[in-house]
């Protein structure tokens, strides 16, 4: 193995170990925050934070709004160290990798789908306990744009792949 080989498996394994470090305390602060402040701070909708402080909202629903969320996160934390973890192995080109990281855009697409159905869901709930509820859906156009980049990322992997292959058959 090359040096700019050795060098990228070792950075994918800082980085790897940091994805892990960082799954970690993240779920260690939603846990805290929950169980000690009462507070639940993956939301960002202040209909969310509204219906959290209401005597009347069931927060059995509210948590119910939020968890496919943040399923979604920490599946897609595990595709993320999974892939940094076949990069550490010196594996960039094959199936496994790209089988990852396929993971981690399909992940993507749900988060969005799903993030739009959390914000109707939300507004919605509220507008049962407040009159000043406005549904409306926010569409980040930053992440289409990650998407279609992670999609042409995807495109030139397995073109790089086949390049690979046919170099090894010359050879």
């Amino acid at each position: 193995m090359n040096s700019n080989m050795q060098k990228l498996t070792k950075i994918s394994g800082v980085f790897r170990g940091l994805v892990l470090a960082g799954s970690a305390a993240m779920l260690f602060f939603l846990v805290y925050e929950y169980f000690v402040n009462d507070e639940l701070r993956r939301a960002a909708s202040t209909y969310f934070y509204e219906l959290w402080d209401s005597p009347n909202a069931n927060r059995g629903i509210l948590l119910t709004l939020q968890l496919p969320r943040l399923i979604t996160l920490f599946i897609g934390l595990y595709w993320l160290q999974r892939l940094l973890g076949h990069f550490q192995l010196g594996k960039f080109f094959g199936n496994e990798a790209m089988h990852c990281y396929l993971w981690l855009i399909w992940l993507k697409v749900l988060d969005i789908v799903l993030k739009i159905v959390q914000q109707l869901g939300t507004a919605i709930y509220h507008n049962q306990y407040f009159e000043h509820t406005r549904i409306s859906l926010d569409l980040d156009v930053g992440n289409i744009t990650t998407i279609m980049l992670m999609l042409l990322i995807a495109y030139l992997l397995k073109a790089a792949r086949e390049i690979e292959a046919e170099n090894k058959e010359f050879v």
